[in-house]
């Protein structure tokens, strides 16, 4: 029934080096043209605020949307057939979704949390096979021949985050909504204050259908300018330039001005939040242990051309130099890492600082304390929750034992464990009464310097 075959899924590292060595530099025009446009607003404004959007309850459709986002941007046209395959219905069994050698699984899940098909009868009952890992260390998956037009890949990962995420938060949920929709409150308040004449609509990037429905409830009250912030500190090709902006100017049609609000992560009122955060976590400490402080990134792909890495010392940069200034004489070291594009395969020239090599340094000289603070999250997702804190603390071999103990989603997750002699704490994100104010007005800062016709900040520090 359960016969052993291999995956064509093995060929994605390879086509990542491909890529990297057969990709040209990316187009720059769009990019070019948010830096050159025209800033002043024409006739009612209205403000257009938009976010991810990773839903509270699983949902297959976001997942599959931003995957293919990130696949259209990264992967060249002649590869995409090869590595974008749907080769059937991909398989996890959710209690093990990681394991990398063929067993018999007890259950079956497909992309959609389903453990049985449209008629009822149980996957595991049916024909499949085993598909080995593209790599030791990888975990495998299942596969039923029948096609269901996703993407191999899209769905296994899919499922992963479905059941070895969802599946282990509280009531199954992630506070992203919950947590954002409290922030855009926050923001419509300040909006209110400052420019009551000026409507907010809100929407998710990964759900275009909100972000159209927000773009005509702006017009149907005649609005002339719809000013747009993104909720990424940084803004990038990948997110914004080539992605969720064009799809706005689709939507838009000429029927109003568009001006992109300059990315909040330029404003020393956005990331207040962070400092702030590094400075509650330190004065928790004894002044006179060894202390060091990581501020982790997401991390970033090196794509050749790409503005994410012209636009982000605006952010990174002035907020090391913030956070540096703000625990001056506290004995605490400041330093940068990033969870994701740090290690090894991804960094071959160790030109990045990955947030585990951070762990193992700290081990080994020995410190007091580690504290990371996560800056690139306004609300905490399973990006936070889980992969900052499993590959942070991977050398510790760090995991959760059972649910994970997130039972107030008004307040930011942290974890504090101890190795050896080492007290390592995660702070978790800005949310909250303490902390979501400051993200907010550093919003409401992005929006008032196009509404109010300032300067914009310098976004391009080199």
């Amino acid at each position: 029934m359960k016969k052993s075959s291999v995956g064509l899924i093995v060929v994605c590292v390879a086509a990542c080096f491909l890529f990297t060595a057969c990709s040209k530099s990316q187009d720059t025009e769009n990019y070019k043209k948010y830096l050159a446009q025209d800033t002043a607003v024409k006739g009612k404004a209205g403000v257009l605020i938009t976010a991810l959007g990773q839903p509270e309850q699983y949902d297959f459709t976001f997942f599959d949307n931003y995957m293919q986002q990130i696949f259209n941007a990264v992967f060249p046209w002649f590869l995409k057939p090869i590595i974008l395959r749907d080769s059937g219905t991909v398989l996890l069994d959710p209690d093990t979704p990681v394991a990398e050698a063929e067993f018999t699984p007890k259950a079956l899940m497909d992309c959609f949390g389903k453990t049985e098909d449209a008629s009822g009868k149980s996957y595991v009952e049916m024909e499949y096979t085993w598909v080995e890992p593209r790599e030791e260390g990888k975990p495998g998956h299942f596969l039923m021949d029948k096609k269901n037009g996703f993407i191999d890949i899209v769905e296994k990962s899919a499922i992963k985050v479905c059941s070895y995420y969802y599946g282990r938060m509280p009531g199954g949920k992630v506070p992203y909504v919950a947590q954002h929709q409290a922030l855009f409150e926050e923001v419509r308040q300040l909006l209110q204050a400052e420019f009551p004449e000026v409507a907010l609509r809100t929407g998710w990037a990964m759900y275009p259908e909100t972000v159209k429905k927000a773009i005509d409830e702006l017009i149907a009250e005649n609005v002339e300018t719809i000013v747009v912030c993104d909720l990424f500190a940084v803004y990038s090709n990948l997110e914004q330039f080539e992605a969720l902006f064009p799809e706005i100017e689709h939507m838009v049609a000429g029927r109003a001005k568009i001006i992109y609000a300059p990315q909040a992560g330029a404003f020393e009122s956005y990331r207040a939040a962070f400092v702030q955060m590094a400075k509650d976590e330190i004065a928790r400490l004894p002044k006179q242990k060894k202390k060091l402080l990581v501020l982790t990134r997401h991390g970033f792909p090196e794509m050749p051309g790409e503005p994410y890495h012209e636009l982000a010392p605006s952010f990174y940069g002035n907020l090391q130099k913030e956070v540096e200034t703000a625990l001056a004489g506290t004995g605490a070291r400041v330093i940068f890492a990033d969870t994701e594009f740090s290690a090894d395969d991804d960094d071959p020239e160790d030109k990045r600082l990955a947030s585990a090599e951070i762990l193992e340094q700290a081990l080994e000289e020995k410190y007091d304390y580690l504290v990371y603070v996560l800056v690139d999250f306004v609300s905490e997702n399973t990006d936070t929750v889980f992969c900052a804190r499993n590959e942070a603390l991977e050398p510790i071999e760090f995991s959760y034992d059972g649910l994970v103990p997130y039972d107030d989603f008004s307040m930011p997750f942290r974890t504090e464990l101890t190795h050896e002699t080492t007290r390592i704490i995660v702070s978790g994100t800005p949310v909250g009464p303490k902390y979501r104010p400051l993200v907010a007005r550093g919003i409401m800062d992005a929006v008032g310097t196009v509404l109010n016709g300032q300067p914009w900040p310098q976004l391009n520090v080199q």
